[in-house]
């Protein structure tokens, strides 16, 4: 005769309490990470000129608007899928009045709807704003 499967009621209520208490920490929200960039982030749109090679060599020149900006980085989003993380840019973005190129790294790449990529930029250092003039020995 085969057995049939019923629950005591000592089963029944730990699987009530495992239950419960899989509910009540899928009710609590997960704690927030903490903050690892070094400089507060500022909202607001501003122009960013980048200039790059692709792969093949060619020479990639855009303007965006940054998302978001800090002394250390920014992001912006673009519909350019040549980015990838590790590649080293050229930009100048628009701090202010002092506007100096920069070397750049991009740090991450996500895709955004509409065929569209966010783009995290961290600065490595400013070039140098004009090029030491070499004398011609003749």
């Amino acid at each position: 005769m085969p057995e049939l499967d019923v629950q005591t009621p000592v089963e029944t209520q730990q699987d009530a309490r495992t239950n419960s208490q899989n509910k009540d920490a899928r009710n609590y929200a997960p704690t927030a990470r903490p903050e690892r960039r070094r400089e507060r982030r500022q909202k607001g749109p501003r122009q960013v000129w980048i200039q790059t090679t692709d792969a093949n060599g060619k020479v990639i020149e855009e303007i965006q608007l940054m998302r978001d900006y800090s002394r250390g980085g920014f992001y912006f989003v673009s519909t350019l899928h040549c980015y990838f993380v590790g590649m080293h840019l050229n930009v100048i973005p628009s701090f202010g009045s002092l506007n100096l190129e920069f070397v750049a790294e991009v740090v991450r790449v996500e895709p955004k709807p509409k065929m569209a990529y966010g783009v995290g930029v961290k600065l490595l250092h400013a070039r140098d704003p004009i090029a030491p003039h070499q004398p011609t020995q003749s």
